[in-house]
């Protein structure tokens, strides 16, 4: 198998489950006075998935039955882009890109 049908390959696969963002692990205070989260441990960790848009960083809850689905999906999308951008560094070097042609 060549190197394109790997690419295509592994390409098919990881778009499935790809999840953009980042997965944030969060502790917060729950606000009640009585609370053993007013003066020690926080509450947590829940989990969000973290990413930007228009400029604001969005927080989406991810339920925790959820989150190695959503590990995967973020590690997913990181291989994505390291595939993309591997596939275009080979296109470079197919065009004699990136190279200093001899005169």
């Amino acid at each position: 198998m060549g190197r394109r049908e790997r690419w295509r390959d592994e390409l098919a696969q990881i778009t499935e489950r790809m999840l953009w963002g980042s997965l944030a692990s969060v502790y917060r205070r729950c606000g009640h006075p009585g609370c053993h989260c007013t003066t020690g441990e926080k509450h947590g960790p829940v989990f969000y998935l973290s990413r930007r848009e228009e400029g604001r960083t969005r927080m989406v809850y991810v339920p925790t039955e959820l989150r190695d689905e959503a590990e995967a999906g973020v590690a997913a999308f990181r291989r994505y882009r390291a595939l993309g951008i591997e596939i275009a560094e080979a296109n470079a070097r197919a065009l004699g890109l990136g190279r200093q042609r001899r005169r």
